[in-house]
């Protein structure tokens, strides 16, 4: 059954890919999404009964924290753009900061929340499991980003 998520998986990955290649740049988030979610089934070994449940609570939890990421954004430019502005009193500034402080916070403490969220559908092994991927997933993009296509050697820095 393993060999068969794995597989199909991986040709998720690899159909996703060709028809990436012929489409035009704007797909990037749609091809990295797919990389994703193939990623992430594979290194989780769900079960179809544990897939079912899983995605549902993943995409809306994936939704929330891009809702949150863009409030903390809107925030950052708010209060970015006062303190250049010559104009912004310091209440109007002070605002703005409590607003970004408490968007920080949402984010921050949103994430235990999505813990509880993924144990109610997921064992505590297979939710370290998730993280760990997502963990993993977004430093091979970031390496990948960066021209780094050495692979991981398990250390941080660059190669000697």
């Amino acid at each position: 059954m393993k060999t068969l998520r794995l597989f199909a998986a991986m040709t998720a990955i690899t159909l996703f890919s060709m028809s990436a290649t012929a489409q035009p740049k704007e797909n990037w988030k749609e091809r990295i999404q797919s990389e994703k979610i193939a990623f992430i089934t594979m290194e989780l070994d769900l079960t179809p009964e544990e897939a079912q449940v899983f995605w549902p609570v993943y995409n809306q939890i994936e939704k929330n924290r891009g809702e949150s990421q863009k409030a903390v954004t809107a925030s950052y430019r708010a209060l970015l753009e006062a303190l250049k502005s010559d104009t912004a009193t310091e209440k109007e500034i002070d605002k703005l900061l409590d607003e970004y402080l408490a968007a920080k916070l949402a984010q921050k403490t949103s994430g235990k929340d999505d813990a509880a969220k993924f144990r109610k559908v997921l064992s505590s092994k297979k939710v370290a499991k998730l993280y760990v991927a997502e963990e993993n997933f977004r430093r091979h993009h970031i390496r990948n980003f960066s021209g780094n296509h050495h692979g991981h050697s398990g250390k941080t820095g660059p190669k000697k």
